[in-house]
């Protein structure tokens, strides 16, 4: 289910011819909230079965596909990948393609559009908030979201899960064909500023959510003290192992 790519690679393919261009390809990637939610009918468990690429966003999935899969081509030296860092390696790219971007506050799209043309000449971005759905710039005003789809390379969503997941769904067929989709959860918020990023350290440790635990109790108490146990009662109850 899992592709073994690093962030070098995530962009290579991105950038790379499309096999085929009738229909968009999609970008997933599989944390363990993912997996929880997939084991569901819904938008999740749709979306990832139909990806062409699901990125290891977790530390607990990447040891999952490391257990499951020994010769497989998960060295141990390789790392969980989350939206944040693929995006950082095509940033610095500066590739000349139009990036549709879709989620966040309306801070947060500006701030994430500040951020991108202040440090690409090539990549055209396009943002709309997730809320109202406005756009970011006066420039793209007159624009509509089907337009900028229809023109988009790539297409990131940051909605959170399982809205994300559906809202692609809803839209792929307003995508061209050869394109690229990926669900992006919070992503836009790290580069803005309006989140902090755990660092990269404790991502190597399997320590993230415990930084983002600590930054968001609230918001991400349940998903990281309650939805392991219910993921692994659930599949107790099947008789299943995690499929990764």
């Amino acid at each position: 289910m899992v592709t073994p790519l690093d962030a070098s690679e995530a962009c290579d393919w991105i950038l790379g011819p499309a096999e085929d261009l009738s229909r968009p390809r999609i970008l997933g990637n599989l944390n363990l909230h993912a997996l929880h939610l997939s084991l569901e009918d819904g938008p999740v468990q749709t979306l990832t079965s139909r990806s062409d690429v699901t990125l290891v966003d977790g530390w607990p999935i990447l040891l999952l596909a490391r257990m499951a899969s020994p010769e497989s081509g998960w060295p141990t030296t390789r790392e969980r990948i989350g939206s944040t860092d693929w995006l950082s390696e095509l940033v610095q790219r500066d590739p000349e393609i139009a990036v549709a971007a879709v989620g966040g506050t309306p801070e947060t799209a500006t701030r994430m559009t500040n951020y991108i043309n202040s440090r690409t000449r090539s990549m055209r971005w396009q943002h709309f908030d997730g809320f109202n759905f406005a756009p970011a710039t006066k420039a793209s005003s007159e624009t509509g979201i089907p337009d900028v789809l229809a023109r988009a390379d790539v297409v990131l969503v940051g909605l959170g899960m399982p809205t994300q997941e559906q809202w692609i769904l809803d839209h792929l067929a307003l995508m061209k064909g050869g394109a690229v989709v990926a669900n992006v959860g919070g992503c836009f918020d790290y580069f803005a500023g309006t989140q902090r990023l755990a660092p990269r350290w404790m991502g190597r440790l399997g320590l993230e959510w415990l930084y983002r635990l600590a930054h968001s109790p609230r918001r991400l108490a349940k998903r990281y003290l309650i939805e392991p146990f219910l993921l692994l009662s659930r599949l107790a109850r099947r008789g299943q192992r995690p499929h990764v």
